[in-house]
């Protein structure tokens, strides 16, 4: 652990900065703001989980004014996080609504959340999926109740949060017919477009200061301690300024090559720690 943990900590600093800001101008010094700039993610919500987590971290995001993207799961039927305490529906979608309407931005985080298949899709990260691999009737029709929830509840949304971050090429196709157009994921510096998407990197799970690039950072609520909770407050109070909104964040999405390459680079140097990790 330790040995991938220092690697990562290497890539993710210093030797980013070498490579890239000579070539690629910082993307005019982050639209000439200066620094990296972060996003905060929230995975698996819904009416099962750690409420006492989630109202702990929301007073602190309201002190200070920040709105992360949620990743709300319309019909949560995965045995894991049905474990965690229960709020009724009612309760539940009126907290999202409110939410929204306070500017916390909501992403369709699946369907029911349960893993079907073994198979790691695009980015190759975990051999789980509720999407990967199935036929595109199935996968459409999931997208499709998904977005017909979200719509009964009122809850509006153009942007797809994967299960375990697996989605194939029939995903993103079922994703655009279905009138989503973004996805929290990827690996490059800077939003970038594929297959007619937009998608906003989403690279590390904790925080971390970085010389450039738009870092989204991935937080599950059910599986935080008070002493992790406090190094977000922690981070939100030295780099306030850098904390940017999900919608802010699409206004860096580039054609410039060389954010292709970055997420050469990324992905290679995550699947090398990941590896070290398990030797």
């Amino acid at each position: 652990m330790q040995q991938g943990g220092t690697f990562l900590k290497i890539v993710s600093a210093a030797k980013i900065q070498y490579i890239f800001s000579g070539i690629y101008n910082v993307e005019q010094k982050e639209r000439n703001g200066m620094g990296g700039k972060y996003i905060f993610r929230f995975d698996d919500i819904a009416p099962n989980m750690d409420w006492g987590n989630y109202e702990y971290i929301k007073s602190i995001f309201d002190k200070y004014d920040v709105k992360p993207l949620i990743g709300v799961i319309p019909d949560n039927q995965d045995p894991e996080l049905q474990k965690y305490a229960y709020r009724d529906e009612d309760y539940f979608w009126n907290e999202m609504r409110k939410l929204q309407r306070n500017g916390w931005e909501i992403a369709l985080h699946g369907y029911q959340h349960k893993y079907v298949t073994k198979e790691a899709g695009i980015f190759g990260i975990n051999n789980k999926s509720e999407f990967s691999g199935l036929p595109i009737e199935v996968q459409n029709e999931k997208i499709k109740n998904g977005m017909r929830l979200f719509n009964s509840r009122d809850i509006k949304t153009d942007t797809f949060m994967a299960p375990s971050h697996s989605l194939d090429r029939n995903t993103l196709l079922v994703l655009k017919e279905n009138g989503i157009h973004t996805i929290t994921d990827g690996f490059a510096l800077y939003p970038y477009y594929y297959e007619d998407l937009l998608f906003v990197p989403q690279l590390f799970a904790t925080q971390r200061r970085m010389p450039f690039g738009i870092y989204t950072f991935c937080i599950h609520f059910n599986t935080m301690t008070k002493a992790s909770i406090t190094e977000i407050e922690d981070f939100i109070k030295l780099n306030r300024d850098d904390i940017i909104t999900f919608s802010e964040a699409k206004a860096y999405a580039t054609k410039n090559p060389i954010n292709k390459l970055s997420g050469t680079f990324f992905k290679s140097s995550l699947s090398v720690k990941r590896g070290l990790q398990n030797i």
